[in-house]
């Protein structure tokens, strides 16, 4: 079910992580990390029909849907990718693959107009399988919600194969209130003119992280990241992004934007790799971090590894308070202080949050990022 070079070394062959290792720099990772312990059983899924699939790793329900179909991780004879360009496995990522206790690959079939909703749950710590086939010439749309329908850590498994002329929108909203872990592997290989677009949303858990790996190896093929976060008490939101320019004409972009308040931290790793013979590539990050008090800390790191000519390539970041003159403008006009914090922190997000494919969860992120500043702002007090 998963392709051997990721399950044909066992996990504790493997070196131990520490937060000295650049993958994992600046997170508060413990030592369980390097042997955690899987709940084999969930309790009984929890029906809810505000979604289209609810799924805790030992079963999912579906409501019928012309556009995709599911099928359970069990009844599959073949991986859904088998080749990985540049993917580095460490002893979590081969424990994620090696401990999975169940998933589902939801196949795409059809045009959707709508997200197509999906609520993970679970009981006790977690490794789900959650993989994502989009076949030639088909747009789809799917929203992925860490909730509160989780009780315990969940370390997830997202695997994404846009076929050529494919496009995937995919939404990854972390928003749980409870403090869990939640620490996200995806990779996606994106073939011949296809496409795959991916908002993520980090309010939530008291560990949050998206380690995304995407291989471009079409002609035309392309990648778009963009996301917000928001850290409040000693919350960390690590988002690290690696995109393979492996073929001609590939594009990919990334912008994630960030406020930190209390003693909440952030990490960025933004890598762009152009592989010789990706002639005509386009790529560009940026990431913007906004800090609300002196505990509070954002690591913001972007790279470029460029090993061809005739590409187009910038990167830029930035970390800090929010600058006195910008208050000047706002508060200028009549406003008090916390009010024009309270504008500009709004201003800051609308950036990313009024693009499109944000138009279904842009208001509850909204109200959740200016509800946690009302938080921060209540402790400074």
């Amino acid at each position: 079910m998963f392709s051997k070079k990721l399950i044909s070394e066992p996990y504790d062959s493997l070196k131990e992580i520490s937060t000295k290792d650049e993958d994992w720099k600046y997170t508060n990772i413990s030592e369980s990390i390097n042997n955690f312990k899987v709940e084999e059983e969930n309790n009984d899924l929890v029906e809810n029909t505000d979604f289209d699939i609810v799924f805790n790793s030992n079963e999912f329900i579906c409501k019928d849907n012309e556009t995709f179909s599911v099928t359970y991780l069990n009844d599959v004879s073949e991986p859904l990718i088998t080749d990985y360009a540049l993917r580095p496995v460490d002893r979590f990522l081969a424990q994620q693959y090696q401990k999975c206790n169940g998933g589902i690959i939801i196949d795409f079939k059809e045009n959707n107009q709508e997200f197509v909703a999906l609520n993970l749950q679970n009981t006790g710590l977690s490794t789900p399988y959650i993989g994502i086939n989009v076949e030639k010439n088909v747009t789809a749309k799917l929203s992925i919600k860490f909730g509160d329908s989780l009780n315990a850590d969940i370390y997830s498994i997202i695997e994404v194969l846009t076929n050529s002329n494919s496009n995937l929108e995919l939404i990854i909203d972390a928003d749980t209130p409870k403090e869990i872990d939640i620490i996200n592997s995806i990779f996606a290989r994106v073939e011949k003119d296809g496409f795959f677009n991916i908002h993520t949303v980090s309010t939530g858990g008291s560990f949050s992280r998206n380690r995304i790996d995407v291989d471009l190896i079409g002609d035309g093929a392309g990648f778009n990241i963009d996301g917000v976060y928001f850290g409040e008490k000693a919350q960390v939101h690590d988002n690290r992004v690696f995109v393979n320019h492996i073929a001609k004409r590939t594009t990919s972009n990334m912008l994630t934007k960030g406020v930190l308040g209390d003693e909440s931290r952030s990490v960025f790793t933004g890598t762009i790799h152009i592989a010789e013979g990706a002639e005509k590539t386009e790529s560009h990050q940026e990431n913007r971090n906004i800090l609300l008090s002196e505990t509070a800390s954002a690591q913001s790191v972007p790279n470029l590894e460029i090993l061809c000519d005739d590409v187009i390539c910038g990167h830029g970041s930035s970390v800090g308070p929010i600058e006195e003159n910008l208050y000047h403008y706002v508060m200028s006009r009549g406003i008090d202080k916390t009010s024009a914090e309270k504008l500009l922190i709004k201003g800051f997000f609308n950036e990313v949050i009024s693009e499109d494919g944000w138009e279904t969860i842009s208001d509850k992120v909204s109200e959740e990022i200016m509800q946690k500043y009302l938080n921060v702002l209540e402790r400074s007090k």
